[in-house]
């Protein structure tokens, strides 16, 4: 496969695409995820009803069509989690849970967003801190809290010496096959993937949430527009999903991707999804979330919206009595109506949606990842990555343009702007070493720099191929260095200094990608000022600094293998 590469200047994209044969018809699958956030560890009966009529009803229909791949993702908190084996001895639930994930109906997930409490839960007070290590170390050991720590189901205070989180979640249900909830920031977690990563490092993770209708509670300033522009650059070819990609090496899956596709509540009903599909646009794979239980359909209008919602908010405002009153909640005949509403939705997907598109299907979080390349742990041949540096130098990132390119691919594997700097550094230590380059170099996990320099460097001198092996010499240790520490030893430096050069890591970067394909160890490179962030770190809907942004540097496509 020849390579692909992409790069723009503020928002303006150039890219190459190499696309394979899409189907006949040039439309590709529609995958559904089915998910539910069961988090309300106050209401808890009411919690159990809605486990004990989503369980059952996706048993039925996975017996009914068993290779449409009926499953779904519950997501529970640590609190939830405790509330649920607590009541196991009385009513079983905890047993009932484990039999249908036992028997592949459901996949258990971790949802961090509602642990106790809103006021209470950890954060990092960024106002104390003045760099971006400091705002690192800061969010860390706010994320260790929340992922570890025991907290009182109303009042959010620590309970000493007992797990909490996703500890608390793992140790009763196992690994989490998918994880979210864990900070409402946009442009990046790396230092909670980071932390995360003690517990389980193979979860996939959401990607960019369904944003409020409401503009005035919009995420932040043209998400929807910034949230389109980076699907597209994420997803170049026809296997490819603007709904899916690679960041720190967790595989992200987003809820919405462009004005054309939201989470679907289940409740809503077939016509709702039936007109969402129409829309879009099937020239690439789309993913698609449904939430299935919503607890608002439990829920009359006023407490289904605003500060009354969700109800552990409620709770958690009212610990005396933390209940929900008895006129919260909606008639058995409206539940059972959204309920059936939402049978409809499955049926019409099982009996109509999917048999008239083939290869459209429910896809669970374990079926995402098995079905997505591996994002490291491959070898790429130098021979094969040549050619594509040598396009991306000559046609797009040349002696006039500052912008790195968002990813590259090579030897039919996508490499993030990190991958791309470990796989070059230890090509050119070898060089240093051997006086030969290696025939391929393995691809391994990194994180971004921290911090990013928000800066192009300078644009005066030269170094040598020699001068810049040598230099990779003393990086090459460190990349990969993968125990354990509060901030990651892995991550791609921020400065590199070089002949008493003074240089962001960009700009070797650059000199880097010129060496490999120089003529001998004695070849002059120029150094050239280039900026920090390529296209898909300008265009991702971000609340972070520039500096803070190391997670940009980690961005590729995550095309899927098609059954």
């Amino acid at each position: 496969m020849k390579s692909v590469f992409g790069l723009a200047v503020l928002g303006a994209s150039l890219l190459f695409p190499v696309c394979p044969a899409a189907s006949p018809a040039g439309e590709q699958p529609v995958y559904v995820y089915l998910h539910a956030r069961v988090s309300d560890h106050v209401n808890v009966e009411l919690t159990e009803g809605r486990l004990r009529r989503i369980l059952p009803m996706l048993d039925k229909y996975r017996k009914q069509q068993s290779k449409a791949g009926v499953s779904a993702t519950i997501l529970v908190s640590g609190a939830l989690s405790q509330a649920l084996a607590d009541r196991n001895g009385k009513t079983g639930i905890k047993d009932f849970v484990q039999d249908y994930a036992r028997r592949g109906v459901i996949e258990l997930g971790y949802d961090g967003a509602d642990e106790p409490t809103y006021r209470q839960r950890p954060a990092a007070d960024l106002t104390k801190t003045k760099t971006s290590v400091e705002r690192w170390m800061a969010r860390g050991a706010a994320a260790e809290r929340l992922l570890t720590e025991m907290r009182d189901p109303l009042t959010g205070v620590v309970v000493p010496g007992k797990p909490g989180g996703l500890r608390q979640m793992q140790a009763i249900f196992g690994e989490a096959a998918c994880i979210t909830g864990l900070t409402a920031e946009l442009g990046g977690d790396p230092e909670f993937v980071h932390h995360a990563g003690q517990y389980n490092h193979k979860a996939i993770m959401f990607g960019f949430p369904d944003p409020d209708p409401n503009p005035a509670k919009a995420l932040v300033a043209g998400f929807r527009e910034s949230a389109q522009e980076f699907a597209r650059e994420m997803s170049p070819i026809p296997e490819s999903s603007p709904e899916l990609f690679w960041q720190d090496h967790v595989l992200r899956s987003s809820e919405t991707s462009d004005a054309a596709i939201r989470r679907v509540s289940g409740y809503e009903g077939p016509a709702v999804l039936k007109e969402l599909v129409a829309k879009l646009n099937r020239s690439k794979i789309r993913v698609i979330h449904v939430e299935l239980g919503d607890q608002r359909l439990y829920l009359k209008p006023d407490y289904a919206q605003g500060n009354l919602y969700p109800p552990v908010r409620f709770a958690y405002e009212h610990p005396d009595s933390p209940k929900l009153p008895r006129e919260a909640l909606q008639s058995e005949d409206e539940v059972a109506g959204a309920y059936q509403k939402e049978e409809a939705l499955i049926r019409w997907l099982l009996e109509d949606y999917f048999p008239s598109n083939p290869g459209s299907r429910f896809v669970s979080s374990t079926d995402l990842q098995r079905m997505t390349p591996p994002s490291a742990g491959f070898s790429v041949s130098l021979e094969k990555l040549r050619p594509a540096l040598a396009e991306i130098l000559s046609a797009a990132w040349d002696a006039n343009t500052t912008y790195p390119p968002m990813y590259v691919l090579a030897d039919g594997h996508y490499l993030s702007l990190a991958d791309l700097f470990q796989v070059l550094t230890d090509a050119m230590t070898e060089l240093h070493r051997t006086g030969k380059f290696p025939q391929s170099v393995k691809v391994s996990k990194v994180y971004g720099p921290v911090p990013l320099p928000d800066d192009r460097g300078t644009f005066n001198g030269e170094v040598t191929v020699a001068s810049v092996a040598k230099v990779c010499a003393t990086l090459a240790g460190d990349l990969h260095d993968t125990s354990w520490s509060p901030l990651p030893k892995n991550r791609i430096p921020s400065r590199v200094t070089i002949d008493g050069l003074d240089l962001n890591s960009g700009q070797f970067l650059r000199l880097m990608s010129e060496g490999l394909l120089a003529s001998s160890k004695d070849a002059k490179l120029r150094v050239k000022m280039t900026q920090m962030l390529s296209v898909s770190g300008w265009s991702v809907p971000t609340t972070r600094p520039q500096e803070d942004q190391s997670a940009s540097w980690t961005y590729k496509p995550a095309p899927l293998k098609l059954p």
